[in-house]
């Protein structure tokens, strides 16, 4: 196998990816089929080449000319790396152009060009297609073999950058060029497919565009895109109400009630059209929450502004936001499942999609700007009722940290299956991933009474919280990075009903009387994904504009613009398998505690921290010592030690 690193064209960034050479067809002499003498040492490339040469004197006009560009590596057009893939293509061709003859475009060439002048419409640069060559003059009624080249190499050259943009190209590698927590690797298909493709198409057009996402989502962002641009696509507009009016409330008649109505595609009895009624004041409801209104379901003048398009009101700011949110869905899946969960990490949502259609829409709270939830999909395989909590490394570290003792703040340590006493341990020196320290199942396990699954290198997942109150505040950055969900036994119903139909288990009967750590295999896996969406359209066309909380959207639209150097490329904070305690102190935290080791006090307020207090004499389980140990009078540890009369 050869691996060839293509790059998108014309001054785009790597793209890496790898083609079989079985893939690649290469011209063999008629002889035997053994490489000529003295190839044998000869790169794929420089084989081709010669392999062009020579048939670019067996051939005449446009053909011979179009094979003597591609065997000269300093005159192709292309870079190095795809040029391996295009020079075979076209010597498989016999150097035959696609694209173009001596008297100009060809009707594939026509339809090309046309939807590569949309481009724009697509979130991708209009500079990025202009075509010259092709545009150039025939004084004598047609081009000669060199211009005939020249324009045939730009398209297919145009082609190939629209295909690798259009899949996400732009960004190759957002891992390592945005974010360590942004765990997406575009899908970039290979020059010598999309030429294959593109050549067997007999709507080329269609097959061009269909390298673009086709996500519902995606195509809203793109409409959106047209509107706040100054396009009215699908006459989007047709249903803003004006910004002044009467006020709206159940069971005043008004024009206004009827084009509301159908906004949100509610049916009316005839005669009843501009009547305000139970049905719209629920959908009013609905609108004013996802707007940070009051929820109350009459139309006054603050809803009025959102309902006549105030939102819609253009700005760079937005479309650069539209632009980059575009960017972020191609990366994801082509297809996220007919059935799939969703967490939008800037709408502190998660949405269950069955069949295509929403069955569980909640709250969700996820991790701190430095302790963030990764971005990333991994598909849903186990359910957990009643779980143990299994402290991830970095928790690990803060219980170590805490001048009390690991058993105390209600935890169980193991290694190699046995449990252990903490306090025989040398932490300075063991490596955390070789211990496992547990919180038991409970009601006050920081895990809530449910957990689901899908296993990922994060180490993070979905679960209940006995926390609840964290819901109710609009800024839910919370978490160590796992996401805590509302209503996580609704979830769990849900899910099982999906995978298990008539012999699902009752979640509701097994967290009240069911066994600990009660572990369920999922007959079918579920994907989730866990996006960062900072733009997101109804379906009735309205968007709704996120906070940036993590910085993703701010580095995609640098990148887009070429500011790389501008970017503060964020790595994904990993605990240390040696633990150093020459920092350690002791912290009093009162009150629950959560997942991440933490007091719920510290979580009344946007990226709030709980202090330190005191300075750590012995710490318990790191020295042997318990001269360490604080009560602060509401930890696990403390209720632990009451409910053993201790």
């Amino acid at each position: 196998m050869i691996t060839v690193i293509a790059l998108s064209l014309v001054g785009a960034a790597f793209v890496p990816w790898r083609a079989h050479a079985e893939d690649l067809p290469v011209a063999t002499p008629e002889t035997s089929g053994q490489p000529p003498a003295g190839t044998q040492n000869e790169t794929p490339n420089a084989q081709i080449g010669n392999a062009l040469e020579t048939l670019s004197a067996t051939l005449s006009g446009a053909p011979a000319a179009l094979c003597a560009k591609l065997a000269d590596k300093n005159a192709s057009p292309f870079e190095a790396q795809d040029r391996a893939a295009v020079a075979a293509f076209y010597q498989a061709r016999q150097c035959s152009p696609l694209w173009v003859d001596e008297q100009g475009p060809t009707r594939a060439a026509t339809l090309v060009m046309a939807e590569l002048a949309h481009a724009q419409d697509w979130g991708l640069k209009a500079s990025d297609f202009d075509l010259s060559a092709v545009k150039q003059p025939m004084p004598l009624g047609s081009w000669n073999p060199d211009e005939t080249v020249a324009a045939e190499l730009e398209i297919t050259a145009a082609v190939l950058r629209y295909a690798h943009q259009a899949e996400g190209g732009r960004i190759p590698e957002p891992t390592k060029q945005l974010s360590g927590y942004l765990d997406r690797t575009p899908v970039i298909t290979d020059a010598a497919t999309v030429l294959a493709r593109m050549a067997g198409a007999a709507k080329p057009d269609e097959t061009l565009r269909a390298f673009q996402p086709s996500h519902d989502q995606f195509l809203k962002l793109k409409a959106l895109l047209a509107r706040l641009r100054g396009g009215t696509p699908d006459d989007a507009k047709r249903f803003d109400i004006p910004r002044r009016g009467a006020m709206l409330e159940i069971g005043v008649s008004d024009p206004d009630v009827a084009t509301l109505k159908q906004r949100f595609k509610i049916a009316s009895a005839q005669g009843s059209e501009q009547v305000f009624d139970d049905a719209l004041a629920a959908a009013i409801k609905n609108f004013q929450a996802s707007k940070s209104l009051h929820a109350d379901g009459i139309v006054g003048s603050a809803t009025r502004a959102k309902l006549s398009g105030e939102d819609l009101a253009s700005s760079p700011e937005k479309i650069a936001a539209v632009i980059a949110n575009m960017e972020e869905w191609r990366w994801m899946p082509r297809s996220l499942g007919d059935t799939h969960v969703l967490v939008n990490i800037p709408s502190f949502s998660i949405v269950l999609t069955e069949s295509n259609k929403p069955v569980f829409n909640e709250r969700v709270v996820v991790g701190t700007p430095s302790t963030q939830t990764p971005i990333f999909s991994k598909d849903m395989t186990k359910i957990v009722l009643r779980p143990r909590w299994n402290l991830p490394n970095s928790i690990k570290a803060t219980a170590l940290r805490t001048g009390r003792s690991v058993e105390r703040q209600g935890y169980v340590v193991m290694r190699n299956g046995r449990v252990i006493d903490s306090s025989r341990v040398n932490w300075g020196r063991a490596k955390l991933s070789e211990y496992t320290i547990y919180q038991p199942a409970g009601d006050d396990n920081a895990l809530g009474l449910v957990k689901l699954l899908f296993p990922n290198k994060h180490s993070v997942y979905l679960h209940d919280t006995p926390s609840r109150s964290l819901f109710n505040a609009r800024v839910r950055l919370f978490s160590h990075g796992c996401m805590r969900v509302r209503n996580p036994q609704q979830l769990a119903q849900l899910v099982f009903n999906i995978d298990r139909g008539n012999q699902t288990p009752n979640v509701g009967h097994l967290v009240d009387k069911g066994p600990m750590d009660n572990q369920f295999d999922l007959n079918k896996p579920i994907p989730v994904h866990v996006g960062y969406f900072t733009v997101w359209v109804a379906d009735d066309g309205t968007p709704q504009f996120f906070e940036d909380y993590y910085g993703h959207q701010k580095r995609i639209t640098l990148a887009l613009a070429d500011k790389w150097k501008d970017i503060d490329v964020t790595q994904e904070h990993v605990t240390p398998e040696a633990l150093d305690t020459s920092s350690a102190k002791r912290i009093r935290i009162g009150g629950r505690r959560d997942e991440d080791g933490n007091s719920e006090r510290r979580y009344r307020g946007y990226a709030s921290r709980h202090g330190e207090e005191g300075r750590s004499r012995d710490e318990m389980g790191l020295t042997g010592s318990g001269s360490g140990y604080y009560s602060g009078g509401n930890t696990v540890g403390d209720m632990v030690r009451r409910a053993l009369g201790f």
